[in-house]
C-alpha cells in the first residue's frame, strides 16, 4: 500500500517552503563548512536553532551572585553548545567557519543554603544546576556582521522557556562590545573551552 500525502499535508509543506524562500537566509555556498547554518527572516531576525541541545556541549562557565557582590549580570551556568560541523572545521583548521553557530543557554543554580548561594549535595558544597533561564546565540557571517567583527549576537530572552521563534540582532553594547573587548580569539572565549578545543594528543 503506497502512502499518499493529504492535501493539507502538502499545503503545510508548501507553506513551510515558501517561508524559508522568503526568509533572508544565505545560500548553502555561503555556509559550505557547516551542516546546520543560521536561518534569518527577511528583516534579519534569527530563527530559533531547533535541536541545539544535541549539538556539542563545550563548557559551562558560572558567575554566581555570591561571588559578584550579589549583582552578577548573568548569575547562571552558561551552557555553551556548538554546531558539530563548525566545531569539526575549527578543530581541523583553527578557524571558525562562516555560518558557525554557538548557543549559550543560561541555567540557574539550585537554591543555596549558604550566604554565597552554595549548597551541600552528595559530592560536597558547591553550585548545582537548576532550571533554564535564557538563551543567546552567536553567528559568524563576515558579510552580514561587518561592524561587529564578523559575528552577530541574538538574545532569545533572559527568562525561563519557552523561547520565542525568532530574535532580533542584539545591540552593540548588549553582547558584541564585551566580545570585542575581551574575547580570546575571533570573538569567542576559547580560553574557557581548551579541554575540548585543544588538539587531541597523538596515540
Amino acid at each position: 500500500m503506497k502512502f499518499r500525502p493529504s492535501l493539507p499535508g502538502i499545503s503545510a509543506a508548501l507553506l513551510a517552503s515558501a517561508w524559508f524562500a522568503v526568509a533572508g537566509s544565505a545560500g548553502a555556498s555561503d555556509y559550505a563548512n557547516v551542516e546546520v547554518g543560521p536561518k534569518f527572516t527577511a528583516s534579519g531576525e534569527l530563527l530559533f536553532p531547533e535541536g541545539f541541545r544535541r549539538w556539542v556541549f563545550i563548557g559551562s562557565p558560572l558567575t554566581p551572585h555570591g561571588l559578584n557582590n550579589n549583582a552578577a549580570g548573568f548569575p547562571e551556568f552558561h551552557n555553551v553548545y556548538v554546531e558539530p560541523a563548525a566545531l569539526d572545521y575549527y578543530m581541523r583548521t583553527g578557524v571558525w567557519p562562516e555560518g558557525a553557530m554557538m548557543v549559550k543557554e543560561l541555567q540557574l543554580s539550585q537554591e543555596g543554603t549558604f550566604p554565597d548561594g552554595s549548597r551541600v549535595e552528595q559530592s560536597g558544597r558547591g553550585y548545582f544546576p537548576g532550571t533554564p533561564n535564557g538563551l543567546d546565540v552567536s553567528v559568524k557571517d563576515s558579510k552580514r556582521f561587518t561592524e561587529t567583527r564578523g559575528w552577530g549576537f541574538f538574545n532569545f530572552g533572559h527568562k525561563a522557556p519557552p523561547y520565542p521563534a525568532k530574535a532580533a540582532r542584539a545591540g552593540l553594547e548588549e553582547c558584541a562590545a564585551c566580545h570585542i573587548a575581551s574575547a580570546h580569539e575571533d570573538m569567542v572565549f576559547t580560553g574557557f573551552y581548551q579541554h575540548l578545543l585543544a588538539p587531541m594528543p597523538e596515540k
